[in-house]
């Protein structure tokens, strides 16, 4: 059960979202399709199985939808995003961590999203389908 609900969450609700999107972008004749994946989606580690396992199937289905939605004007991109991200969930609950701010160690979010936004304006003959975010110090 535990299992079934990790990836439903990790991978099925990307592949229903991007479904549906898909639809109306096909029918308008362009856009973009951003899935968020992480590092498990690379490489499994321990104790980490169901959600390396729908991570790397969210990686995946990004692939495939990429292959087939590019010729009709869809770029489909997976974004990495590994580290720490400067939200008071992390502040409050993860203080070493988060003193890392200082020394740029976790992700700033609005840099996260400079990020999504320059794939999403990406000319098509240079589109990225695959970009990895991490601060400098995370280790990988």
């Amino acid at each position: 059960k535990k299992y079934f609900k990790i990836w439903e969450m990790a991978c099925f609700s990307g592949f229903l979202v991007g479904r549906e999107v898909a639809k109306r972008m096909v029918a308008r004749g362009r856009g973009t399709i951003i899935f968020t994946g992480a590092t498990a989606g690379l490489r499994g580690s321990a104790n980490f199985a169901a959600f390396a396992g729908a991570k790397h199937a969210l990686r995946a289905l990004a692939q495939s939808m990429a292959r087939e939605l590019g010729p009709k004007n869809i770029h489909v991109a997976h974004i990495v995003v590994d580290g720490a991200i400067d939200t008071a969930f992390i502040r409050d609950n993860f203080p070493e961590r988060y003193a890392m701010k200082e020394q740029d160690g976790i992700l700033n979010p609005d840099h996260i999203a400079d990020n999504y936004w320059h794939l999403h304006t990406q000319p098509r003959d240079a589109w990225t389908h695959e970009l990895d975010l991490r601060p400098w110090m995370e280790r990988w």
